[in-house]
């Protein structure tokens, strides 16, 4: 894919029209902390946690900062988090305050419909019927204050590993409005996928995009750990190196054998 430079503009339900500023000097692993997956240390006094909302108080912080952009960008407030078997959320916190600053939900293709069937069945069956191992990413804001492209990728990053690692899948889909959607294009290589359609969800028009996986990695092998020292204008000099994503990747298998916070309540 040929690139371009970015434009600094809105990143689907990201920043409204802020600059993307590299204000984060390095990315490092945190395991003093069970639940974080990844830690990310700011130049400006700022570290953030990439976790996993598996307790219904992270669920509940995902929440507020959903509906806080949804409803900013006139989407309504009608947003929840829950948690799913089929399902990852990651959530970027503020190591100082514990807010949420960053958020977005994987859902697997395993049996219970993909909220893009709801719009785009036939799009999806297709990829199905061609051998494809779905997933999609829902539920996706940054708040207005965070214009980093390192955090922006760590979330993709690890939102990339445990679809593409750890449970084999193949196509990314994700409904966007067709504004933002030259932005997941050029930034992280989605295609179209599906015509512009009426989000009933969120009262919008959207657009059905595709993002290969195996172009992802190779992307990310490729540029990840590159920085602001890399020509590459996408985000995926941001993601992780290879050795930091082998961290990952082992740090998310860990997490994901522990049972979730209310699973251990229902046993209780």
């Amino acid at each position: 894919m040929t690139t371009r430079e970015a434009s600094k503009s809105p990143i689907g339900f990201t920043t409204a029209g802020d600059e993307l500023s590299d204000v984060f000097s390095s990315l490092s692993f945190d395991h003093s902390a069970d639940s974080d997956i990844a830690t990310i240390f700011s130049t400006d006094a700022r570290t953030f946690g990439i976790r996993p909302a598996d307790s219904e108080g992270k669920r509940f912080g995902a929440t507020l900062l959903l509906n806080k952009m949804y409803s900013w960008r006139g989407y309504g407030a009608g947003q929840q988090v829950v948690g799913r078997p089929d399902q990852i959320t990651l959530v970027a916190a503020d190591y100082h305050d514990g807010n949420a600053l960053g958020t977005l939900t994987v859902g697997l293709d395993r049996g219970i419909p993909l909220l893009v069937d709801t719009l785009y069945r036939d799009e999806a069956d297709a990829l199905r019927a061609n051998g494809g191992q779905l997933c999609e990413m829902i539920k996706f804001a940054v708040d207005r204050g965070v214009n980093s492209k390192h955090l922006l990728a760590a979330l993709f990053h690890v939102a990339f590993i445990y679809a593409y690692h750890l449970n084999n899948c193949t196509d990314l889909l994700i409904e966007v409005t067709p504004k933002h959607a030259l932005f997941y294009k050029h930034l992280l290589g989605f295609e179209r996928c599906g015509e512009v359609r009426l989000n009933p969800r969120v009262n919008t028009m959207g657009v059905l995009l595709r993002l290969d996986l195996e172009y992802a990695a190779e992307q990310i092998r490729i540029h990840g750990g590159g920085g602001k020292n890399s020509k590459n204008m996408t985000l995926y000099p941001y993601a992780f190196s290879e050795k930091e994503e082998r961290g990952v990747v082992e740090r998310l298998k860990r997490i994901e054998q522990l049972p979730d916070e209310s699973q251990l309540e229902e046993r209780g």
